[in-house]
């Protein structure tokens, strides 16, 4: 799994299924923003809008450029496998199911989709704790001290 974050850090293309068109505080939309600040192109998709904050919104997966290889869901779980089963067949080689407050976006289907279908997947870690700074590089520093890391992670 440390791997798999490494190459989203790297990718500068990322695609985010789960922006709000009303909630500024929804955990995609925040991410959409302080991703753009830090110089990644992100790609929100939401199948009832064409744009956020005066960005492309793209309907589906199979809708996003071809470049576009990482995906991080910020869905609840019941859209979830949906999503995962759209990746396959597609360009998308990595995908993050957010875990922030709340259940997460991860699913054991979607996980064992992943692992079925050799694609790369996060669980159990809000992305801001990889792209983030301070209070959120903190809390992943209490996750490890604590042993609350998804399994993947100890290893």
């Amino acid at each position: 799994m440390k791997n798999t974050i490494n190459k989203f850090i790297a990718s500068k293309h990322i695609a985010i299924a789960g922006i709000s068109r009303t909630k500024k505080t929804n955990i995609g939309n925040v991410l959409l923003d302080e991703l753009t600040k830090k110089g990644y192109q992100v790609y929100p998709i939401n199948p009832n809008c064409e744009e956020i904050n005066g960005v492309k919104c793209y309907h589906s997966i199979k809708d996003l450029p071809a470049e576009i290889d990482s995906l991080i869901i910020a869905t609840n779980q019941n859209k979830t496998n949906d999503l995962i089963k759209e990746v396959k067949g597609s360009n998308i080689e990595r995908v993050w199911m957010q875990k922030g407050a709340g259940k997460g976006s991860a699913t054991p289907e979607s996980i064992s989709f992943c692992k079925e279908n050799n694609i790369e997947y996060v669980y159990g870690l809000c992305p801001m704790m990889a792209y983030g700074t301070g209070g959120h590089k903190f809390h992943f520093w209490v996750r490890k001290t604590m042993g609350r890391l998804p399994e993947e992670m100890k290893k």
